[in-house]
């Protein structure tokens, strides 16, 4: 299931707007995910930190929602796992692994 939240433009200014909390984020182009993030700390760092990678230049939007620092991966992986369901097994694509937990720990798959 997708963040139910409101898209919000994905400029210098506006990324103010996130918290400077933990939380899972989706990044967008028009109304399409491409990439499920989380941050234990900050996700308005993790989107800056975003805005400054050439992989994410074509984003024009990001939606979020808070969560606990502990949760934040658990619920991206979470998304992420909810995103292949609804299409054939696919990641947003500019996701590069899916995170999975494992009893040990996390895992990248």
């Amino acid at each position: 299931m997708p963040i139910k939240a409101k898209w919000h433009p994905f400029k210098d200014n506006v990324v103010d707007l996130a918290p400077e909390k933990a939380g899972v984020y989706e990044l967008g182009y028009g109304e399409t995910v491409v990439y499920i993030g989380s941050a234990e700390t900050s996700i308005q760092s993790r989107l800056r930190s975003h805005k400054k990678m050439k992989k994410f230049m074509k984003v024009t939007q990001f939606r979020f929602r808070r969560t606990t620092s502990e949760d934040a991966r658990s619920t991206e992986a979470k998304l992420c796992n909810d995103f292949m369901k609804a299409h054939k097994g696919q990641l947003p694509r500019l996701q590069g692994r899916a995170p999975k937990i494992r009893k040990s720990g996390w895992s990248w798959l």
